[in-house]
């Protein structure tokens, strides 16, 4: 079978790792930020259900199509766009260069801050979704129905939730894990989602039981 970005690269690119082994460049960086883009949906797909089934349809067939006259793109291109945004500010740099070094004192390339930059906009997305009544995705059809509707089961306050966070005090880092653990997610899940060890998200969980019992367990 072909693969995508062989075949969205008119065979200039074997598989990614070819793709990604160039500098960033104005002839790759959309290519690039596609990518991405495709896997963040496909690793959230596990955990995000119709949401990125929905984006991940939808950017593929944006990949199809985007290039005939009067076709729409559809919502799962912004966050390529979030991507090949993010990229161009490292212009001649490459995805394995370090983009900075997080408070652990791990180094972080460019290619993970931007699957988390493109991540992030996708979870602010999925819980405004999720607090609009009803869903925008109930009579969504384009996969086989999944035998769970997690959408109709569960009725979580993600406004509540927000409220918390914020009287928490929580950093964004803080608040990326714990919205793993709102999303079912296990530890070693939550791991690979947010590019860290199983002993970051450990020390993340942590420092929110200190700042829950700080500012909100006395309450």
């Amino acid at each position: 079978m072909e693969m995508l970005v062989t075949k969205f690269s008119n065979g200039k690119y074997r598989n990614e790792s070819d793709l990604f082994a160039e500098p960033i460049s104005a002839d790759n960086v959309k290519l690039m930020g596609e990518m991405i883009a495709l896997q963040l949906f496909r690793t959230r797909k596990k955990h995000y259900c119709e949401i990125a089934d929905k984006l991940y349809i939808g950017l593929i067939k944006d990949l199809h199509h985007m290039g005939e006259i009067d076709y729409i793109v559809s919502e799962g291109y912004d966050y390529a766009q979030t991507a090949i945004c993010f990229l161009w500010q490292y212009k001649g740099k490459r995805v394995n260069d370090v983009c900075y070094i997080n408070k652990d004192g791990r180094e972080i390339n460019i290619k993970l801050a931007c699957y988390r930059e493109t991540g992030r906009a996708l979870d602010h997305y999925r819980r405004k979704t999720m607090r609009a009544e009803p869903t925008a995705f109930d009579d969504y059809k384009a996969l086989p129905a999944d035998p769970v509707n997690r959408f109709e089961e569960e009725r979580t306050d993600y406004g509540k939730a927000e409220r918390l966070m914020d009287a928490m005090r929580l950093t964004e880092a803080e608040k990326e894990t714990l919205n793993c653990y709102m999303n079912g997610m296990r530890q070693s899940e939550a791991a690979l989602a947010l590019g860290i060890t199983i002993f970051g998200v450990k020390y993340r969980k942590l420092r929110i039981r200190q700042k829950y019992n700080m500012y909100v367990g006395g309450c």
